[in-house]
């Protein structure tokens, strides 16, 4: 029994350094061994990097062109009663000049961008990710000076799949959080999620209510679900690997629409459509 100790202790230890050499995808949450998925929805400042890269690094002016969202997309607002109280924050309308480019929207979602955009994207993530990690391996500050020609790619991104997507899902908020108990405790009535109000005014009139957003909102409002992922439910549909499918609602939708299990579809870029990634362990 004195004999096996030794070797149980080097086997703890060798699974202590394994857990510590381990690299989690920049930004995401671990579903299994292999698959993880981003925390928040991509923001305009993530997309901004990579337009970055594209035109002051690559210098490649026509992938920057390509690779502009549609901020055009913004003057598609339809005008109802119902969602009147939403369009009086836009009656001058700023978003398509101002909601990508300003700071103020850095993190708020990227909308107006297509599927190939998107997967352009998500192989421009892959490369400056595992550049990123394996200089941080190699305990290497100075980039700028030590650019690597070649690199492992331990894992790369893309859109998910539907069932990889409905698998990340889980609905509504963590309420066993302590912050969650401690805000419903000050609030009578609060949004959990950026989806249209359908219902009841009367109830959104409470002076002890918080509002919904007038659109989208940051990509890390309101309350984390169980699994840490912010906004599953709501602000933007999120693009997945099937090619004009996308999953769990905006804020155009109503909850009852931003279920797992129901789709939105669309053709051309939407301001209410955005994306996240997943990220693939390759080993």
């Amino acid at each position: 029994m004195r004999a096996l100790f030794p070797i149980l202790l080097a086997l703890l230890f060798i699974s202590f350094l394994q857990k510590r050499k381990e690299i989690v995808p920049p930004g995401t949450v671990r579903i299994n061994d292999t698959l993880f998925i981003d925390k928040t929805e991509i923001a305009n400042i993530h997309w901004r990097e990579y337009l970055h890269y594209l035109l002051s690094i690559k210098k490649d002016t026509i992938a920057y062109e390509k690779a502009l969202p549609d901020t055009l997309v913004w003057d598609n607002i339809k005008w109802t009663p119902d969602t009147l109280y939403k369009n009086i924050a836009v009656l001058n309308n700023p978003y398509p000049s101002f909601y990508f480019r300003h700071p103020a929207s850095n993190f708020y979602p990227v909308v107006g961008i297509s599927f190939e955009q998107v997967i352009e994207f998500c192989k421009w993530r892959t490369y400056a990710a595992n550049q990123s990690s394996y200089f941080k391996e190699k305990n290497i500050k100075d980039i700028q000076n030590h650019l690597a020609d070649s690199f492992p790619i331990r894992f790369y991104y893309r859109l998910p799949t539907i069932k990889e997507w409905e698998t990340c899902f889980t609905s509504g908020v963590d309420s066993s959080s302590k912050v969650f108990k401690k805000f419903s405790k000050k609030v009578t009535f609060f949004f959990q999620t950026n989806e249209t109000i359908e219902s009841d005014k009367k109830l959104y009139d409470s002076k002890h209510s918080v509002f919904p957003f007038a659109y989208t909102a940051n990509v890390r409002s309101y309350f984390p679900d169980k699994r840490s992922l912010y906004n599953t439910i709501g602000n933007v549909a999120e693009m997945v690997s099937e090619k004009g499918i996308a999953k769990g609602g905006s804020f155009i939708h109503p909850l009852d629409s931003c279920r797992s299990d129901l789709n939105q579809y669309y053709t051309l870029p939407e301001m209410w459509l955005g994306f996240r990634c997943v990220a693939i362990k390759v080993f």
